[in-house]
């Protein structure tokens, strides 16, 4: 049966994580990142999930994962529905969709894959959040996710020792302005590069406030589950 997913995150203080020109991040500081993931995490996570979706339909499983620190006391946790997307030409039908909750199971925000016509080897996926209990979600960012480049450079054969950085752009509510970045960092040549191991760098817009953080952290787990996981199997 496939094995279940497993995430630790670090802790990286405001401001340090280097912002160069173009996404290629410094060796030195992706280094300290990689070990400081691997022996110091803040919190620690594995996926809940049925062995038969993990092993069928692994792209579009159903799960629960909760984030917890080292007492065991849960920061947040995030679920994702089953869902069977089906691309048309004037629409998606059953787009994905992942909720992200805080520590009192509140929902706090969520994310979903956006329909954009005519737009070859790119996905875009909102970044919601939920002012109050009950309320609709209002969409408050957006992910662009393209295979060929973003506004940091080329994407072909990213993540990979041909490419090491593969960059997407976070765009404000508008769409016209990017804000923010995601990068998905090869892990290098060691075992990490040889098994499907992501190392995802989130970079938030200065301003940006705890829920639209919240909101950002939701559609990047949406972008590794529905796109990475989808390519991983393609390949």
């Amino acid at each position: 049966c496939e094995t279940k997913t497993r995430y630790h995150t670090p802790p990286t203080p405001a401001g340090a994580i280097p912002d160069p020109a173009r996404g290629t991040l410094p060796e030195t500081w992706l280094q300290h990142f990689r070990a400081q993931n691997e022996f110091a995490p803040l919190l620690k996570a594995k996926e809940e999930s049925e062995c038969c979706q993990r092993q069928c339909c692994t792209p579009i499983r159903k799960f629960d994962m909760a984030f917890k620190d080292g007492a065991g006391q849960t920061f947040f946790s995030i679920h994702r529905p089953f869902k069977c997307s089906i691309p048309c030409p004037c629409c998606l039908v059953a787009p994905q969709e992942l909720t992200l909750y805080d520590a009192a199971g509140v929902p706090a925000a969520r994310a979903e894959e956006e329909f954009k016509c005519c737009w070859p080897c790119t996905r875009q996926f909102s970044a919601e959040t939920y002012d109050a209990p009950g309320a609709p979600a209002n969409s408050v960012f957006h992910l662009r996710v393209g295979e060929l480049y973003s506004s940091r450079g080329n994407n072909c054969f990213a993540p990979s020792c041909c490419n090491r950085d593969y960059d997407m752009d976070v765009y404000d509510q508008s769409e016209s302005v990017v804000v923010g970045h995601v990068a998905n960092v090869w892990p290098g040549c060691n075992c990490g590069g040889l098994t499907e191991r992501s190392n995802l760098v989130l970079r938030f817009p200065p301003n940006a406030s705890p829920k639209q953080r919240a909101a950002l952290v939701a559609s990047t787990f949406l972008v590794e589950f529905a796109h990475f996981e989808l390519r991983r199997q393609n390949n």
